[in-house]
């Protein structure tokens, strides 16, 4: 069963706690995010794609897609690797869910298929190089959620996305410190900070 069926009031309840975190997260994300018609991958149960204003998302858990319909997106219950859309959006978000999918390049493959010429995809994640992605990685074995991720640096993600055609990058970050207790909230450029937001152009 999908860690999110099981899990999914753990997920919803880790927002509730963490209102801050969540913010800037959500104000990160808006410094790149385009004008248009827009899809989540991995929508969860819609925490960023409904006040971002994105309508529609995929996502493989059903209890997570129940929730996120009670909050006005429409959601086809399907896995990335299997997505089948063809230059239907001007932007695709993901948000962590590079790090749960099985085939991260088909994925982005499939992503890139699905975008205009000209559209763009954002993979929003937290880079395993920073200190809080060091502290997550150390511990994921001890996490409900993180225990089946992988990982990634900033340099990974755009790499896959060189592979299947996307160009012209810019990122965003935000969440500097090794924990959820003492972080220091800042959007600057990439360099050190956990909360990454890369975006590239088709």
């Amino acid at each position: 069963m999908n860690i999110f069926d099981l899990y999914y009031k753990d997920y919803e309840e880790w927002f509730e706690k963490h209102p801050k975190i969540y913010e800037e997260e959500l104000k990160t994300i808006k410094a790149l995010l385009p004008q248009g018609r827009g899809m989540e991958v991995g929508v969860g149960s819609g925490r960023f794609a409904a006040p971002l204003g994105i309508k529609f998302g995929i996502e493989p858990s059903r209890k997570m897609a129940e929730i996120a319909r009670k909050r006005g997106i429409e959601v086809v219950e399907t896995r990335a690797e299997e997505m089948n859309f063809k230059e239907e959006f001007d932007f695709i978000l993901m948000v962590t869910t590079i790090c749960f999918v099985k085939d991260p390049l088909k994925t982005i493959q499939n992503c890139y298929t699905a975008l205009k010429k000209g559209g763009y995809l954002l993979i929003a994640f937290v880079d395993k190089n920073s200190p809080l992605g060091k502290t997550y990685e150390k511990n994921k074995n001890r996490s409900k959620f993180y225990a089946p991720a992988t990982f990634f640096t900033k340099e990974d993600i755009i790499n896959l996305m060189k592979k299947v055609g996307f160009e012209d990058f810019e990122c965003k970050e935000n969440l500097y410190g090794d924990n959820l207790d003492n972080l220091k909230f800042e959007i600057n450029d990439c360099n050190g900070g956990a909360f990454k937001v890369i975006r590239g152009r088709k």
